[in-house]
């Protein structure tokens, strides 16, 4: 017992100690911050060192950019949030950056469109996502697509949140969470409502991963009608009209209160295919049934598909599934349906759109979740070719999704012309008859529907390297040349090679845009010096652009580069703070266009003194993968360079075939990009620099890129007269002058001449110009421009480029127009526009006279 007590009177002490401690504890705790923080503070302060500028740079860049030979800073523009698990190196130039970035200060964040294709789409909070077909509103001078919400898809009390959960080259599934919920919620996740939306570019359904939701359906035009379509065999109840099965009008409340008989919805076969005014009325409830027909009343026509049965409550306004569903919801626009002025002109008038409707029913339960993007090389013929690769991953609403299809189907996608052009034909994809599924592919004209889920695209890669295939064999043209050479490589008097530099601290020019034009300037005049055996102009050329070049390499020049620590990319030190400045360039703005300048000059320096290659090494990588980068596996050719420091060819946009120029900057249109032609030089300029750095797969990896820019060029910015990609009216331009998602203008940012529109998309004049101009669409546009172009609204920096087009069919009249001219552009010379005009074949074309 006194054992027992002592033992007891030892735990009570001893916890009584424990308690009384504690409360010390909390006082200090409370106490010391209040009375002592400042102290302890200074005294923390002394006790650790400060952070020394190479411990926050090699912080900042992390293990993946450590090799990056440029100072790192964090991008004052921070990542929205709905940028989500995106990490980096952030995808400045994906097309669904419209969709994250920040926007006007007075409107908010992600509130622009992007061009999935055949839809634009939008995601609000206000409307969730919308989907719109687009009106096409057409003027001469431009094409635009609507951004309305033709079909808008959201949660009963609305979207709280959302961000993007994955992405790749193809795809990009964005979480959406409802107004009871957000990602920062304190309740699980799987009991909140959540949407993900599954964007997959060329895919005619958009799918969405329903979790514990009401989903709504709704549109900026109203709601015309719903109708629960069942196949036939799923109940006694049910009759057949054309194939389409139609539920007896005791159905539908409306119907039954009529107290019609036999067939009422969409039409009755009894009574001559009359559509009964008692369907016009809202018919309540729809369903259950895992297919619905859904007729807006802008008379676009969509097919919903569900994984489950279920049930939707809808009016004019929305419609609404009438209990929390779990699953995978499908939406398709019914090409030939829409416009239509009701369901029952629809089921009589259009058997196609019978067609249409069941392609879409086949194929509705095999959807994208992933893709990639593979590129590789046939070296094994004399005419090397690149294939394109696209692979998606696959999932499946269900073995027997609807009754008839228990066979998983195959992935149905659309392709556009520079696709269809290319693309592989054998046993992993299919076609369907001509005329269906006619869905527009946005503004690149008609898109054609392939089933498959990899379609593999075979483009002839050029064997045009650093020089025109076609040598000088004129004296006259070659002497004039070399006078030329002379004249344009001088310094003015009093300067030497070095003064050169000028460009590089100019408070006007220093930016990357103009260095990267006066580079490119100068690499071309060496590289035309080396090609004449014009040994001192070579080293005169050559001088002067390794004086700028070193400037810009150890970041002494004025506005030196850095590395963007935030979003993974190089940046300018000014242009960080203003993303007025540099045209951009530091908010992801034209990178391939400058960086493309000086790649272009880093290739013609290896080749002149390899000791370049040696000791800019890091540099010269860092510029190279800030926009080419293959963004996966590694060469030989490159220890120690983690290409996980940038994005993967931050501008291409894989699916379209072109680039985008535009960055992390809100555009009320969509991605753009103005200048082909500068795009193509970046591509060319890569390559060459690979094969300076003596790297045969980095080669191939940029001439495919190279292929793939001139192709889309070729279809999206040159317009024939045989094109059936643009109106009649609009092509009658000849050339795009900006290129955007949404819209398409024949006119240029700085102006509307038609000189600046076609001189845009020809320089800088480089060997690989050749491919890009289709001699027989020139001949097209000399007429058109003989017959246009006015001369007034330009001077010759312009019109020289207008004479480099006409050398593709007439280099004689070009080459004569050309001597009387003045001096040309910034970023070339008369001498390498001469140089190239006198390297065209001669053509003839018996029918066509030449007005100069």
């Amino acid at each position: 017992m006194v054992e027992n007590g002592v033992r007891k009177e030892f735990r009570f002490r001893l916890g009584g100690g424990i308690l009384i401690a504690a409360c010390i504890i909390a006082g200090a705790v409370f106490w010391i911050p209040k009375h002592l923080g400042p102290w302890v503070h200074a005294t923390a302060a002394r006790l650790v060192p400060p952070e020394t500028k190479e411990e926050k740079d090699a912080r900042l860049k992390g293990a993946e950019a450590a090799w990056v030979p440029f100072n790192a800073r964090e991008h004052p523009d921070t990542p929205t949030k709905i940028w989500g698990n995106v990490r980096r190196p952030y995808p400045t130039g994906a097309w669904w950056t419209n969709l994250v970035v920040g926007g006007p200060v007075s409107s908010g964040d992600g509130l622009g469109p992007a061009m999935m294709t055949p839809y634009a789409v939008m995601v609000t909070p206000k409307v969730g996502v919308a989907l719109s077909y687009g009106a096409l509103s057409e003027t001469n001078s431009s094409l635009t697509l609507s951004a309305s919400t033709d079909f808008g898809f959201t949660f009963k009390n609305g979207l709280n949140d959302r961000y993007v959960l994955s992405h790749d080259d193809l795809t990009m599934t964005m979480r959406l969470t409802g107004k009871s919920q957000s990602r920062n919620s304190l309740i699980p996740l799987a009991q909140s409502e959540v949407i993900d939306v599954l964007f997959a570019r060329g895919c005619p359904y958009v799918t969405f991963r329903v979790d514990n939701a009401f989903p709504k359906i709704h549109s900026d035009f109203g709601i015309d009608t719903m109708v629960a379509s069942v196949r036939s065999g799923h109940s006694n109840d049910e009759k057949t009209v054309d194939n389409i099965t139609i539920r007896e009008c005791a159905a539908y409340p409306a119907c039954a209160a009529a107290d019609l008989k036999g067939f009422c919805c969409p039409m009755s076969k009894e009574k001559g295919n009359i559509f009964h005014p008692c369907c016009s009325t809202p018919l309540a409830t729809q369903g259950p049934a895992k297919v619905f027909n859904v007729k807006m009343k802008n008379g676009y026509y969509w097919r919903v598909y569900s994984s489950i049965e279920t049930e939707w409550i809808w009016d004019q306004d929305q419609a609404i599934t009438t209990e929390p569903i779990t699953g995978i919801i499908r939406v398709a626009l019914v090409p030939d349906a829409s416009g239509l002025s009701s369901t029952a002109a629809l089921i009589k008038t259009s058997k196609k759109n019978l067609t249409d409707s069941r392609l879409l029913d086949i194929h509705a339960a095999a959807y994208p979740t992933s893709a990639n993007v593979r590129l590789e090389a046939d070296r094994s013929k004399n005419v090397q070719f690149g294939y394109i690769n696209f692979e998606w991953s696959v999932a499946y609403m269900g073995n027997n999704f609807l009754q008839g299809y228990e066979i998983l189907p195959p992935l149905l996608m659309l392709a556009l012309e520079h696709h269809t052009q290319t693309l592989v034909i054998d046993s992993t994809v299919g076609f369907f008859p001509a005329g269906s599924l006619d869905y527009r592919g946005g503004l690149k004209g008609p898109a054609t529907a392939i089933i498959g889920s990899a379609w593999k695209m075979k483009e002839e890669l050029t064997s045009i390297d650093w020089l025109p295939p076609n040598p000088i064999t004129d004296p006259e043209k070659l002497d004039a040349i070399k006078k030329q050479l002379i004249i344009d490589t001088t310094r003015p008097a009093g300067e030497t090679d070095k003064d050169a530099a000028w460009i590089a601290y100019d408070d006007w020019f220093q930016n990357p845009y103009w260095n990267g034009k006066e580079v490119g300037r100068l690499a071309t005049l060496a590289l035309i010096a080396e090609n004449l055996g014009f040994e001192d102009r070579k080293i005169t050329a050559n001088n002067q652009l390794r004086a700028i070049l070193d400037l810009w390499m150890t970041a002494k020049n004025g506005d030196p580069l850095v590395y963007d620590a935030t979003y993974g990319g190089l940046s300018t030190s000014h242009g960080m703070d203003n993303h007025d400045l540099d045209f951009g360039f530091s908010f992801y703005n034209d990178h391939h266009f400058m960086l493309g300048y000086f790649l272009y000059a880093f290739a013609v320096a290896i080749k002149l003194d390899a000791s370049f290659a040696a000791t800019y090494r890091t540099e010269i990588f860092a510029f190279l993968y800030d926009v080419t980068n293959p963004g996966v596996g590694a060469s030989l050719y490159e220890p120690g360079i983690d290409r996980a420091a940038f994005p993967r060819a931050r501008h291409k946009d894989f699916y379209e075939g072109h680039s985008w120029a535009s960055g992390i900057f809100f555009m009320g249109q969509g991605k753009a990009q103005e200048s082909s032609s500068e795009a193509i030089n970046c591509y060319y300029a890569a390559y060459l620099l690979a094969l300076a750095l003596g790297d045969i797969e980095l080669a191939d990896w940029n001439r495919i890129l190279l292929a793939m820019e001139i192709r889309a060029t070729r279809l999206y910015y040159h317009m024939p007269k045989s094109t059936l990609i643009y109106p009649k009216d609009f092509a009658a331009n000849k050339v795009t002058g900006v290129l955007g998602a949404l819209s398409v203008q024949s006119t240029t940012w700085f102006g509307p001449s038609t000189a600046f529109s076609h001189g845009i998309q020809i320089l800088p004049v480089t060997p690989i110009t050749e491919l890009v101009w289709d001699p027989s669409f020139v001949l097209e546009d000399m007429k058109y421009l003989n017959k246009n172009l006015d001369r007034d609204s330009c001077d010759d920096t312009w019109l020289a480029f207008i004479e480099c087009e006409r050398a593709v069919v007439h280099p004689e009249t070009a080459w004569q127009n050309l001597l009387a001219m003045g001096p040309t552009d910034t970023g070339t010379t008369k001498t390498a526009l001469l140089y190239w005009v006198a390297t065209r074949p001669s053509i003839v074309h018996k029918h066509d006279k030449e007005t100069p």
